[in-house]
């Protein structure tokens, strides 16, 4: 097992001890593949005072012994839980911590009736909260999973014009990516243009593009299991003077978040700084959502850059700035960029211009 490995390994026991039990359950495979390296569909982790041990079935036995190091391997002999209950009882276990937002009703009262006898204590995003920090190995992964993404966007410019359907670009950008060494896009990739461009969330449809139509493009890459999450938003041709007057805001309200990101600082207050920009200029109201978000494993993850957010930044952690504003029947831009908290301030990992005029 790598020391870095053993650390992440250490730091889950703590959390158990933080909790007064003996032992963690594992479930959750994104903090599976982070405590070990596994990279299948069927894995859980049992880390107790002395041991600690990664459980999967007979169809990942040559792929765990090849990637996961320094815990005991066990293949299952039936339902998993039973092979828990086991190991949880040869180890003297009377509490024993899991996942509580991870683990199905269904599955916890598996677990209850195979464990009788040791209390089930649910713990709170404690993996997750080893994982707001990066490391060098993790920064390079995400890296390179923007890298994918920004080469794929940019081979597929030629297909943000008009005539196109929303769809075709979105497939077509998918394709890039991937063709760029992605194994999947982390989300469905947004296109939205026209009027749709007011939808946050306006997954591709049949729409054709139209010359004058402002459009926002929502995509990401994957590296070795790491995500990336950027937005372009544009004109296609010449803007008019209200979308000019609109994406002008939208990016000077991230240049001012981006500038308030440093150690220390609130995350509410990094977002209350386009969010109060937005509003001194009396559009408060057409931008709903949280300015940013983790990203690493999962492509959503900690801390949340929101009002409501009481986290603080911390060098290591990466996360989006993507302010918007959406107006319904209308439309609207968002710009998206990922940034890594320094020791002084933070760096902008993405690197694609941001250019109101999208030219194919």
């Amino acid at each position: 097992m790598t020391d870095r490995l053993k650390d992440r390994i250490d730091g889950a026991r703590k959390a158990a001890e933080g909790l007064d039990a003996e032992a963690f359950l594992v479930t959750k495979l994104q903090n599976v593949h982070y405590l070990t390296g596994f990279t299948g569909s069927s894995g859980y982790v049992l880390v107790t005072p002395d041991r600690a041990v990664f459980i999967t079935d007979f169809r990942y036995k040559t792929q765990s012994a090849e990637e996961v190091q320094g815990l005991d391997i066990v293949i299952q002999k039936g339902r998993w839980t039973e092979d828990v209950a086991a190991l949880v009882r040869d180890a003297g276990v009377k509490r024993l911590c899991f996942e509580g937002g991870a683990v199905s009703f269904e599955a916890h009262q598996s677990m209850c009736k195979a464990i009788d006898g040791v209390e089930l204590v649910p713990a709170k995003d404690a993996v997750e909260k080893l994982r707001l920090v990066k490391d060098e190995d993790e920064l390079r992964r995400i890296t390179e999973a923007i890298r994918r993404a920004e080469r794929g966007f940019t081979e597929n410019l030629s297909r943000v014009s008009p005539d196109m359907t929303e769809a075709e670009t979105a497939l077509g950008l998918e394709f890039n990516i991937r063709d760029n060494g992605a194994k999947r896009v982390p989300f469905d990739i947004i296109v939205a243009s026209g009027p749709r461009a007011a939808l946050p969330h306006g997954i591709a449809s049949g729409r054709k593009m139209k010359n004058g139509d402002t459009v926002v493009i929502d995509f990401g890459g994957e590296a070795d299991g790491y995500q990336s999450d950027i937005t372009r938003s544009g004109v296609l041709g010449e803007p008019d003077r209200k979308q000019r007057e609109i994406y002008d805001i939208v990016y000077e309200a991230q240049s001012r978040a981006i500038e308030a990101v440093k150690p220390g600082a609130l995350c509410r207050d990094i977002d209350l700084a386009a969010r109060g920009y937005i509003a001194s200029k009396g559009y408060g109201d057409y931008f709903g959502h949280s300015l940013g978000h983790g990203v690493g494993l999962d492509v959503h993850e900690g801390p949340t850059v929101s009002p409501m957010c009481e986290d603080t930044a911390q060098p290591g952690m990466v996360f989006t700035i993507e302010p918007g504003i959406y107006i319904p029947d209308w439309g609207g831009f968002r710009i998206e960029d990922m940034v890594l908290v320094t020791d002084d301030g933070c760096r902008v990992l993405t690197s694609l211009p941001k250019d109101i005029n999208f030219e194919g």
